[in-house]
C-alpha cells in the first residue's frame, strides 16, 4: 500500500471524525449512526496504520492489489449502509402514512361531532362551513 493511500486513509477518518463530532454537537444524529461513522474512520486508521490486513484481504480475496481491497472495502461498508438507510426510510414513510391517516380519521371525527351538537346560535355553522371547505 502506498504512502499516499495511507495518508489518505488517515486524512479521510480524521475528516469523517470531525464531521461526525459536529453533527452530534448540533444534534443532528443518532447514537447509532454516530457509532457507525466512528467504526469507519477507526476502520481508515487501522488499514493506514496496519497495512498487512489490506494485503491478507486481497489475498484472501483475490483482488490484484491492497489498494484496490481498501477501495473495494469502503464501496462495500457504504453501499450495505446505503441499503440499510433505504429500509430505515421506507419504514418511516409508512409511520408517516399511518400518523397521516390518523390525524384525517380524527379531524374528520371532531368535525362529526361539531356538526352533530348544532344550534350555537347561527355562528358555529357558518364557520364549519367555513371550515370544510379549506
Amino acid at each position: 500500500m502506498s504512502g499516499f493511500l495511507r495518508v489518505f486513509l488517515i486524512v479521510s477518518a480524521l475528516l469523517v471524525l470531525a464531521f461526525v463530532i459536529r453533527r452530534v454537537r448540533k444534534a443532528e444524529m443518532r447514537a447509532a449512526d454516530t457509532v457507525f461513522w466512528f467504526l469507519l474512520a477507526a476502520s481508515f486508521v487501522l488499514l493506514a496504520a496496519f497495512p498487512r490486513i489490506a494485503f491478507f484481504f486481497s489475498d484472501l480475496l483475490g483482488v490484484t492489489s491492497p489498494a484496490n481491497f481498501v477501495f473495494l472495502f469502503v464501496i462495500a461498508v457504504l453501499f450495505i449502509r446505503e441499503f440499510a438507510s433505504a429500509i430505515e426510510i421506507a419504514r418511516l414513510r409508512g409511520k408517516i402514512d399511518t400518523l397521516v391517516q390518523e390525524i384525517a380519521l380524527a379531524e374528520h371525527e371532531h368535525k362529526r361531532e361539531r356538526r352533530g351538537r348544532g344550534g350555537d346560535g347561527g355562528t358555529s355553522g357558518s364557520r364549519s362551513n367555513s371550515e370544510g371547505t379549506e
